[in-house]
């Protein structure tokens, strides 16, 4: 980790010179340079935090195939901010969005966060709460035996898959 840049400076919200502003560029696995931008301010107690990549790689597309439970749950999912998955056997896709959330984690906690969000939806749409239940039902399932494809595409190349075993996976750019 190296300091870049430190000052003290205006704060954006109460405007006195009390807002404490430090760039770091730190090596995280998987992510490789990232330019860590914080801030606070003592008077007001404003924040701020924003992550940059310190580099880009090609696009990539990774197929991982889930071929049983101990896939699921040792395989781990890397998702930048600019990386899509999506599963054309579960039928779901979860997009970037304009500052898409980074995430380091199983396979077996992505398919927890698309229950997570399933169950959200169902609760801002109860007319389709039944179509969601079997979607949910079907995810869990799947999440027990395996037996299922993740596509995970990136255009930066900054997302991955890491696979128990490595035969249930390929790469393309």
């Amino acid at each position: 980790m190296s300091t870049l840049y430190s000052a003290t400076t205006p704060c954006p919200t109460c405007s006195l010179d009390t807002f404490h502003y430090q760039e770091v560029l730190y090596e995280v696995p998987y992510f490789g340079n990232v330019l860590i931008q914080s801030g606070h301010c003592t008077n007001c107690g404003y924040r701020f935090f924003d992550l940059e990549y310190g580099e880009v790689g090609k696009p990539t597309k990774i197929v991982f195939t889930a071929e049983d439970a101990e896939d699921v749950a040792k395989s781990l999912v890397v998702r930048s901010r600019t990386g899509s998955i999506h599963s054309p056997d579960l039928g779901f896709s979860l997009e970037p969005g304009s500052l898409g959330e980074p995430f380091i984690t199983t396979v077996e906690g992505f398919l927890q966060r698309v229950v997570t969000y399933a169950e959200k939806l169902k609760t801002l749409s109860p007319e389709t709460s039944g179509e969601v239940d079997r979607f949910i039902a079907r995810v869990r399932e799947k999440m027990e035996r395996g037996g299922f494809t993740l596509v995970v595409e990136d255009p930066l190349g900054k997302s991955l898959v890491v696979p128990h075993k490595p035969h249930t996976i390929s790469y393309s750019t």
